[in-house]
């Protein structure tokens, strides 16, 4: 049996032949009731990030989104229930940070980790689609998930535009349609206030940090959009990779020297060592500890940013509401607080939590500025 599983992973045409008839055998009644039921609803051809033309039956009645962005945006618009599976990080038994955020998906099947899910999971789970990132594993899901009749529909969440660009496509797909235009709604709400607040304004320039020492963002991810649309210029913005849809335009290895020299105005930080982000704030010793840490850094006392105290350190959990959208105003607010006096981003993150079906937070719960 074992060995059986492993070639399936593997991907070989005789693991995938294994499956089936190892699902038959303890009865796939999923996957078998959602073919029956496709013949009940009419199909729809949508074009997804990639170009990528699919047909679907809809509504979509189950999904596997294969990240908790994908999750948060199927919840938002009204479609959580359609959810059989998820991945880790979606998974309330497995951060306590999210227990209460998740916890309408504990008793479903966890996948595993999004970047090499357990394919017998989701394949068993009776997905109709897998709901997946550019820089996700869908290549593989495709081969993988055909024989179950899985679809694979390509829409990265985590991207401002490209949500924005899909958000009625992701709308049809699960016959959501009001609540995908009241998330584009809020989208389109912030973009007004981003481009009536910013009209003019000579950018700042801001080193971003993901998650670890000296490791920055390049444009082609989410990241730098939400510099370039909070009104702020990259300072590693000349540094153009390949996005083949790996990590390498989200995690880029820079020399700390190289920062020095290039004297950012703003430094944002992207989490605390050791904290995994969630709707539950973590303390402000740990933002506040990562704030001085990075101030402390050699030579960094001659850098702008720090000199200003413009350090800021920030949980995910919030930056990353609305593909990274909420993130967007944030960064405006911290670059230009005197055009954006009047701007309060807790309101729209309000918004965005209403839809999730969770009380709103502040975003002080989860930002912390050197000094403050």
């Amino acid at each position: 049996m074992s060995t059986a599983i492993s070639k399936f992973r593997s991907g070989t045409r005789w693991g995938a032949a294994f499956l089936v008839s190892a699902a038959l055998s303890v009865g796939m009644n999923g996957f078998f009731a959602n073919t029956a039921q496709a013949d009940d609803r009419k199909t729809v051809t949508i074009t997804d990030e990639l170009g990528r033309e699919v047909t679907l039956p809809v509504p979509v009645k189950a999904v596997y989104p294969d990240l908790w962005y994908q999750t948060e945006i199927v919840r938002a618009i009204g479609a959580g229930k359609t959810i059989v599976a998820v991945d880790q990080t979606a998974d309330p038994r497995k951060n306590d940070a999210n227990k209460d955020y998740f916890a309408e998906f504990a008793d479903v099947p966890d996948a595993g980790k999004f970047d090499g899910p357990n394919w017998e999971t989701i394949a068993t789970s009776g997905a109709e689609v897998f709901f997946a990132r550019r820089n996700s594993p869908w290549q593989d899901a495709e081969e993988k998930l055909k024989p179950f009749g899985i679809q694979v529909v390509v829409v990265s969440t985590w991207d401002p535009k490209v949500l924005r660009a899909q958000l009625p496509n992701i709308g049809k797909i699960f016959g959501a349609e009001k609540g995908a235009a009241d998330l584009a709604k809020l989208y389109d709400d912030i973009g007004q206030v981003l481009t009536e607040k910013l009209q003019g304004v000579e950018p700042k320039t801001v080193y971003f940090e993901n998650n670890a020492d000296f490791v920055t963002s390049l444009p082609g991810s989410g990241w730098n959009d939400t510099i370039v649309l909070g009104g702020g210029k990259n300072i590693f913005g000349d540094i153009k990779i390949a996005n083949t849809g790996s990590a390498s335009v989200h995690t880029y290895t820079v020399d700390p020297v190289e920062i020095i020299g290039r004297n950012p105005d703003v430094i944002i930080h992207n989490g605390v060592d050791g904290q995994a982000s969630g709707y539950e704030p973590w303390d402000k010793k740990f933002l506040a500890d990562q704030s001085e840490r990075i101030a402390a850094r050699a030579g960094w006392n001659a850098i702008k940013a720090v000199q200003d105290k413009n350090v800021f350190v920030f949980s995910n959990f919030f930056f990353s509401a609305l593909g990274k959208q909420v993130g967007a105003l944030a960064v405006a607010k911290w670059l230009y607080p005197d055009r954006l006096a009047d701007v309060d981003v807790d309101a729209y993150f309000a918004r965005w939590l209403e839809a999730q079906g969770v009380k709103p937070r502040p975003i002080s719960d989860y930002v912390y500025k050197l000094g403050s």
